[in-house]
Formats: C-alpha cells, structure tokens, sequence
C-alpha cells in the first residue's frame, strides 16, 4: 500500500471542538517510539465550529458528513481511507497517555493471532473506569454492572469481577478478553474486514457483536494494562439534556435486547427472548421514570445557555 504507516487512528467525533482538539494533540505529542501514524478524523455533521477547529491541523484527514449516520458506519468510512496495518477507533474526548500506543503496537506484532486489543481507560483523576476489557454480557451484568450500586458496595463479588474482570486490571501483561470498548480499539486490518468490520446496525452493543464474530472466526481480544488513557467518557458530542439521556436508556436496552438474542441464538419462538424483552422493558421503564423526576444539573443549564448543541455520544 502506498505511503503505509503502522497505526491509522480514527476518530468519530460530533459537536465536540472543546474536547477533539486536545485529542488531537494528545496523539501528536504521545511518545510513539519507532510506530508510523495517519490521523482521520469523521464528523457526524457538528454544528459547533468543530470543522473550524480542525483546520488548524492541516495535516489530519477529514470526513466531514452532513449529518450523523453512526459511530459504526462513520467508523467504517473511515477504515476504507486508512493505511494503517492497525485501525485504532477513537472516541472524541480521549487522550493519550505517554507510550500507550507502541505498547499495543509492539504487542501485537509479536502475536499474530490477536485481532484486537485495547487500552485501559482511566478517568481524570486516573482512577479506572472498568470500560474495557470485559466478560460479554449477561443478565448478571444488569444487576453488577460497572456502574451499579452493587458494584459500588462488593466491588469483589463473584458477579462484578466475572463481568468487569477487575482483578486483572494490575496485570504486567496483556490478557485475553471477551470485548473492548469503542472509545479505543486498535483492530489488525485483516481480521477487521474479514468479519465485516463494524455492525452498522447496531447502536450500543456493537463492539461486542464485532468482537464475538472476530472469535467465531478463530481471533483473539486482548486488553494491555499497561497501556493508560484518559477517557471524559460522555463529555464530547454535545450536552446530554434529559431528551438524549432517554433516548440513550430506550436505545441501549432495545440493542441488549437484540444481541442477548443474536449471541444466544434465540428464535421468535423461544420463551427467553420474550422473558428477556419483559425484563429489559422493565429496567428501562424504571430508569426513563427516575430519569423524568430528576432535575437537570446546572452545568447542563450552563451548556446550554452557552449555545452547546445538544447531543451526547456519536452514535
């Protein structure tokens, strides 16, 4: 390929200048040893001057779509141009941290049967997030979720540490996983196209169907400790009002609902999609109703008052 690199990362971005920016220059001053790089960057049509802002790096290519078609199918425009060995998707509010790349890099061309591998995702404070790196989920997941009060009172239980795979998050070498989150993902080419890449029609829940079909095929994922970034997780694409964060609520549980379906094989005809649908409609509707009695925060009157578009992720 002509003009190869090592490593293309590709950026989804939407209504995020504030945060895209420091991504950017997160990845250019990152120490990248002897790793070779391309940075794409896809908007979903961003109304906030975001356009403007990349034009102060000339060297970034851009895919400006008028409008939002998804994190999956942007993801994918932005694969088709890459030429880089490894597509490295990228959420819009991360930053690298030192040598976290060339880890992932070196790693991987020491095993060739790894098709993914990612990041361990800190918060601001360098806490851990627990957002990558995690056993596919099931219905243990919606009760010891990484976010779940549960999780927050017996961090160490059986369900919780299954799921989120916490007691391996000290590790000095990467381990195998069952799928890693999107906000960063570095995928071998060949295996990336070989399963299709990402499941466009899929909202939340996408990273785990290309992540299951790369092990149908014979891969593995595998998540590197030792490889920090920071992730705002939620702070890019615009402000979050109560509209979006139902719409968020509704559309993440309608995509558990169909992959628990696609992952367990289970036909119109079978009693647990159904038992499945009524719990999941259950959890949702008591979410939506905690939700519509919750007054919204005063930053997000704030961003708004500011003129921030509304929105929330890129998808």
């Amino acid at each position: 390929m002509k003009d190869a690199v090592d490593v293309s990362a590709i950026i989804i971005s939407l209504n995020s200048k504030r945060y895209l920016g420091d991504c950017i220059r997160s990845l250019k001053s990152a120490v990248w040893r002897k790793v070779t790089y391309e940075i794409i960057v896809v908007d979903n049509g961003s109304t906030d001057g975001t356009l403007e802002e990349l034009a102060a790096h000339p060297d970034v290519r851009v895919i400006a779509n008028r409008s939002n078609l998804g994190y999956c199918k942007a993801g994918n425009q932005g694969a088709e141009i890459a030429r880089g060995r490894y597509f490295l998707h990228l959420n819009d509010d991360i930053l690298i941290l030192e040598d976290a790349l060339p880890k992932l890099v070196e790693w991987m061309d020491r095993n060739p049967k790894a098709a993914m591998i990612g990041s361990r995702l800190l918060n601001l404070d360098r806490t851990d997030q627990f957002s990558s790196g995690r056993s596919f989920t099931t219905p243990w997941a919606a009760i010891f979720g990484r976010k779940s009060v549960l999780t927050r009172l017996f961090p160490n239980s059986k369900w919780a540490r299954d799921y989120l795979l916490s007691h391996k998050i000290d590790s000095a070498e990467p381990y195998e996983v069952d799928w890693l989150s999107a906000a960063a993902m570095m995928t071998r080419r060949e295996p990336y196209w070989e399963v299709g890449g990402l499941a466009e029609d899929f909202y939340y829940f996408h990273e785990q169907v290309i992540c299951a079909k790369l092990q149908e095929a014979g891969w593995n994922n595998y998540l590197h400790p030792q490889s920090k970034i920071v992730h705002y997780e939620g702070a890019g694409s615009g402000v979050r009002t109560r509209k979006v964060r139902m719409r968020h609520i509704r559309s993440f549980h309608e995509a558990a609902h169909k992959w628990y379906c696609l992952h367990h094989n289970l036909g119109p005809a079978n009693p647990l999609r159904w038992a499945s649908a009524a719990l999941l409609g259950l959890r949702a509707g008591s979410l939506m109703l905690l939700e519509a009695v919750r007054q919204e925060s005063d930053r997000t009157k704030q961003e708004m008052e500011m003129g921030r578009p509304e929105g929330g992720v890129a998808i």
